[in-house]
């Protein structure tokens, strides 16, 4: 019986030694044959150069307007982008002025960006539909203001007729 262990412990060590084995040849140098295609071509650093976009960022929460501030911020890192942002929804209300010290360093990170060029419009129908008035909006910059638009929609499309390229971030749900 001590002889039959044996020869199972034995053959599931050598099991095992053949499959780390293959496995250590597939992750070491040339790892080509690990996942299909080989390893992905390191673009990440690429800049494009007098990009024209207008996003329309669709917010629910202050966790989607802090993402549509890092998106907007490495959007226009490309040389010579002109973004114009459409914050619509409900979480527009953050950009009031009287809930700016409830959200300071996300409004903070928006208004730096509108120094850097980034042209942010409120939607003028998701700020009256949180009861606020276009004076009760922050401005962002005094260099670059901030505006309440007539609507996102009929906006998007005056931006596109310039030649604007439209972009939809997609916000993913927030864990719960």
């Amino acid at each position: 019986m001590n002889f039959k262990l044996t020869n199972i412990a034995l053959a599931c060590t050598i099991g095992l030694a053949t499959v780390s084995a293959s496995f250590s040849a597939m992750a070491g140098e040339d790892d080509s044959s690990f996942a299909p295609g080989g390893t992905a071509i390191d673009h990440h650093e690429l800049k494009f150069k007098n990009l024209k976009i207008v996003m329309d960022l669709k917010v629910k929460t202050i966790a989607d307007v802090a993402f549509g501030a890092v998106t907007a911020g490495r959007i226009i890192s490309h040389p010579g982008t002109q973004l114009v942002v459409i914050v619509e929804g409900p979480a527009v209300s953050a950009f009031a002025k009287k809930n700016y010290l409830d959200h300071q360093g996300t409004i903070d990170a928006w208004a730096d960006l509108a120094q850097k060029g980034v042209h942010v419009e409120y939607c003028g129908n998701s700020v009256h539909g949180a009861g606020l008035l276009p004076s009760d909006m922050t401005g962002l910059s005094e260099k670059n203001p901030a505006v309440v638009n007539p609507g996102a929609y009929p906006t998007i499309a005056n931006y596109e007729s310039q030649g604007y390229e439209f972009v939809l971030p997609m916000l993913l749900e927030q864990p719960k």
